[in-house]
């Protein structure tokens, strides 16, 4: 209420009549659908149509009595309401284009004929998670429309790889030490890159 009100936290104390009011004025099964106004007062209970609240002001607007201008308003605040999620709409159509634009036009491959790359394998992990693990390294020695063939430089096996699914690697400096991965259950090496820092070093799988 604080925020709806733009008041600070410690100006709780001015929102005090507006529950106390509310409570008052709300009929209650104890006693008897009447509201405390109606049973300790011998007030008659208003409706909450007639009158509101002026925070700015700090007193009370009565509220038109006029059937036709109430309607008119109504009205007035629908045809509002529409008109702003008309514009959400479009909006929201000019982002779907956009994105559809974008990918009209995919970003090229930052690799050629000659270029080591790292190939994409996706493992079922945990919880029927997928697991992307880049195993290399490879030679990109074929382009063709829609892929490339890739060679890993161990084994010479030639397979044909999406670009979305290759990146190119460093050249590598050296290769520091070695371990098992039981998560992955192979060895990896730890390497150090050319031209990158030593924090930069990576475990690579084999």
């Amino acid at each position: 209420m604080g925020l709806g009100y733009k008041r600070d936290i410690r100006d709780w104390t001015i929102f005090l009549p507006l529950p106390r009011a509310s409570i008052n004025h709300t009929p209650l099964s104890s006693l008897g659908n009447k509201a405390p106004v109606e049973g300790f007062c011998a007030l008659p209970l208003p409706s909450f149509l007639e009158f509101c609240v002026d925070a700015e002001q700090k007193n009370v607007i009565e509220l038109t009595k006029q059937p036709g201008l109430i309607e008119h308003k109504i009205r007035k605040m629908r045809e509002d309401v529409l008109l702003v999620h008309r514009v959400v709409e479009i909006k929201r159509d000019q982002q779907t284009q956009r994105n559809r634009e974008g990918q009209k036009y995919p970003r090229k491959a930052n690799f050629s004929v000659g270029d080591y790359v790292l190939r994409s394998r996706v493992d079922k992990k945990h919880q029927d998670k997928l697991l992307v693990t880049w195993i290399g390294s490879h030679q990109i020695v074929r382009a063709d429309v829609h892929s490339f063939v890739a060679r890993h430089l161990v084994t010479g096996v030639e397979t044909d790889v999406h670009a979305s699914k290759l990146k190119i690697v460093l050249a590598v400096s050296k290769l520091s030490e070695h371990r098992w991965c039981s998560a992955k259950k192979s060895y990896e090496m730890l390497v150090s890159w050319k031209g990158l820092e030593p924090i930069e070093d990576s475990w690579e799988p084999l």
